[in-house]
């Protein structure tokens, strides 16, 4: 994960929303982010992800969440990796079914784009043992009709930066499918960090969220409530209204069979690792 210095935080909006904005201009950073209302800032975030069906052939298996993420300048479609391959319920989609705007002032114009799983028999998707992750790259050229927003590693929150238990996050994405079906915006809920930040829990890359998920979100991005105060390790104050990109949602904790209402979340510093261009990644014949 990159370190920025608290200063960096007042760019994240123009680097978020326009920068890496696939369908439009990007314009210069120096713009800032004081040209994004609060209103303005949260619509943005309804761009970053995207409704999925889980498709085999002519069945449709199930929904899920995904979001866009640009790195080294190539566009990626991430979720969780039991959306594109489960072993452990025999779920095999050989196609994961996208809804994407078309129009970017109405919103109610929306359009199917489909991911093929399969190239020629074997996997298209990244992943790395033992993360429940899996990043799909996109041809750029292929979306350029619809209206998207993509997270980049820039909006991945400062090694100084404090977050601790009880702090707020937002999930995004689409809780059993539902969502606001006429203009394809997904549901926003709130939870809070409920586990020591960054430590991996149980020496594994994640952390926990508090939180009242249901499956659908599997793959949604996790980000830091915005806010306009952000404390850092020096006893500093960032300021400026921001958010940051803590990791993404892969399923709910269960102990003795029973539910926690605890979600494990994958560090966001996962995805990118397996976006680089050196990453080797494991690949599966099509069943």
């Amino acid at each position: 994960m990159s370190r920025w210095s608290p200063a960096s935080a007042l760019l994240i909006l123009a680097l978020i929303f326009a920068v890496d904005t696939v369908t439009t201009p990007s314009p210069s950073p120096q713009q800032g982010t004081a040209e994004l209302s609060p209103q303005q800032f949260l619509e943005q975030l309804l761009f970053v992800v995207a409704p999925i069906e889980q498709w085999c052939g002519p069945s449709r298996l199930g929904t899920a969440t995904g979001f866009f993420f640009v790195n080294e300048e190539r566009l990626y479609f991430v979720t969780n990796r039991h959306v594109v391959r489960d072993e452990e319920h025999r779920l095999y989609p050989d196609k994961l079914r996208l809804r994407l705007h078309t129009n970017v002032q109405d919103h109610t114009q929306n359009d199917n784009y489909d991911i093929s799983l399969y190239r020629n028999g074997i996997s298209v998707w990244r992943e790395k043992p033992g993360l429940d992750l899996a990043a799909i790259e996109i041809p750029r050229n292929d979306v350029e009709r619809f209206v998207i927003k993509a997270l980049p590693p820039s909006l991945f929150a400062p090694t100084d930066l404090v977050i601790g238990p009880g702090d707020d996050v937002i999930i995004i994405g689409y809780p059993r499918g539902f969502s606001d079906t006429l203009h394809n915006y997904p549901v926003i809920r709130v939870g809070a960090v409920a586990s020591a930040y960054p430590t991996p829990f149980q020496g594994k890359p994640l952390f926990l969220v508090d939180a009242r998920l249901h499956p659908g979100t599997s793959g949604s991005p996790v980000l830091a409530k915005p806010s306009t105060t952000w404390r850092t390790l020096q006893g500093t104050s960032v300021t400026g209204l921001s958010t940051f990109f803590l990791g993404v949602n892969s399923g709910e904790f269960f102990f003795g069979g029973e539910s926690l209402g605890l979600n494990g979340i994958w560090y966001a510093a996962e995805v990118q690792a397996i976006t680089i261009s050196s990453f080797r990644t494991a690949s599966f014949p099509q069943q």
